[in-house]
């Protein structure tokens, strides 16, 4: 990349002027010699006189030791306090402060510097005007003047828009705004103050894919100058990597609030068959695995959610946050719903003989529903006392059947359902009730005594 021409230009001044210097000190040191030559060496009296002179004007050793002390006391305070012991700025520096005070039109930052630097207030606003800095608030922007006081701003404005403070933007990666005045298939001509011209490729114009460049014809932006060569006739920017970055900084922020357990609210962006993609803010994004979609058995997640639902969800787990390839964000929205098994082991234990639907039926068995969100399965060999090849043969979809619960695995959320053995269980149990209300009134005959029974019957005796 060619130097620019104002700095080739110093660099010749500088070297001139040392040259200069250097002939002018050879020269004093010839004449300087050629005297001492004709006047011999110097007199005792002279010398004596220099001596008294160098006497008197030299300080006592301990003096140059107290005066040595100070100076370094002096340079190491200025360095714990992080001023800078000149105190200099340079046009296009990066400062970095906070917002000390705002009046009016402007506002006053203290960088550490001798004094407090000041910017634009319009600057501390949005595109609809809201605040996006108050007083207390960090701040970084870039040295625009430095002559009589320190003046700050966030990007070079069109007025500044002359090929000398583009190239300082340039070297400091400082934001510049353009208008875009002319496109094409390929970009767009962006135009500076003072018929300063650039080019932004249309892939840079913004983070996601446009078609068309003709939406942003006569609009205004801040742009990053990622390419400056031949003296400012040739300049490219990008305004993807200021939006990139800016996004960025609030993904960081986002990120931050990913603890496992943590309850967000996002946008369903894309459905897959595996599971929703859900936005969380600044482009970072999670998955829905299709498990975790509902208690409830969900076949497509199409068939409960859709793309820009706005959804609650939990943080499951993260993985290589920050990491574009290999982040992971897993996420559920069935662990904010109130899980039906909690009450499966008190409603459906083993042994419980109830009445389900029939709501599917495969190769290998039924899956009846015995409760809102709780199924559980009837295989094949546990339908019918015959054998039968496929459950079709005995049962129908939405068909009510009678069932007794086998087993409950809560650990796996199963049931495992019988229908041919509901007759015997209930018989079974229906003559251990039995057995046991002739056990209760054979302990409970009558005595023959009407207060003794009285007194049993209130459970007062034995």
């Amino acid at each position: 990349m060619a130097d620019h021409p104002q700095a080739q230009e110093g660099e010749v001044q500088e070297e001139s002027n040392d040259l200069a210097q250097a002939s002018q000190v050879d020269a004093e040191a010839s004449e300087i010699a050629s005297e001492t030559t004709e006047a011999g060496e110097t007199s005792a009296s002279e010398k004596e006189a220099v001596s008294v002179v160098e006497a008197a004007t030299s300080e006592p050793e301990g003096d140059t030791a107290s005066s040595e002390a100070d100076e370094s006391e002096f340079a190491q305070m200025l360095a714990e306090s992080g001023v800078d012991a000149k105190g200099e700025v340079k046009v296009g520096d990066k400062v970095s402060g906070v917002i000390a005070k705002i009046d009016g039109e402007t506002a006053f930052v203290n960088y550490g510097g001798r004094g407090e630097a000041i910017i634009r207030t319009s600057e501390l606003l949005d595109k609809d005007g809201e605040a996006l800095f108050a007083v207390g608030d960090q701040i970084e922007a870039f040295a625009a003047n430095v002559e009589d006081e320190v003046q700050l701003t966030r990007s070079v404005s069109r007025t500044d828009g002359n090929t000398d403070a583009l190239y300082q933007a340039f070297k400091a990666s400082m934001p510049v705004e353009a208008q875009v005045d002319a496109v094409n298939k390929w970009g767009m001509g962006v135009i500076f103050q003072g018929g300063v011209r650039g080019f932004c490729p249309i892939s840079q114009i913004d983070t996601t894919y446009v078609e068309s460049a003709e939406e942003y014809r006569g609009k205004t932006f801040s742009f990053k100058i990622t390419e400056f060569r031949h003296q400012g006739r040739d300049i490219v920017v990008s305004r993807r990597a200021l939006l990139e970055a800016e996004q960025n900084r609030e993904a960081e922020s986002v990120r931050a609030t990913l603890k496992k357990g943590a309850k967000l609210k996002g946008a369903v962006t894309r459905l897959q068959d595996f599971g929703a993609f859900v936005a969380l803010g600044a482009g970072v994004e999670g998955l829905v695995h299709v498990s975790e979609i509902s208690h409830q058995r969900v076949n497509q997640p199409g068939d409960v959610l859709q793309e820009g639902q706005e959804i609650e969800v939990v943080v499951l787990d993260t993985k290589a946050l920050g990491n574009r390839r290999k982040e992971r964000i897993s996420l559920s929205i069935k662990s904010l719903e109130k899980n039906p098994w909690d009450a499966v082991r008190e409603q459906f234990p083993a042994g419980t003989a109830a009445t389900g639907k029939v709501d599917s039926l495969e190769d290998y068995g039924a899956f009846v529903e015995l409760a809102e969100g709780v199924r559980g399965m009837v295989h094949v060999s546990e339908i019918a006392d015959r054998r039968i090849a496929h459950p079709r043969e005995v049962l129908s979809l939405g068909e009510e059947v009678r069932i007794v619960v086998l087993e409950a695995d809560m650990r796996r959320q199963r049931l495992r359902l019988s229908i041919r053995q509901v007759e015997s269980m209930e018989s079974a149990a229906n003559l251990r009730d039995f057995q046991d209300r002739m056990k209760r009134e054979k302990v409970e005959e009558p005595t023959g005594n009407a207060l003794t029974d009285a007194l049993r019957r209130a459970k007062l005796v034995d």
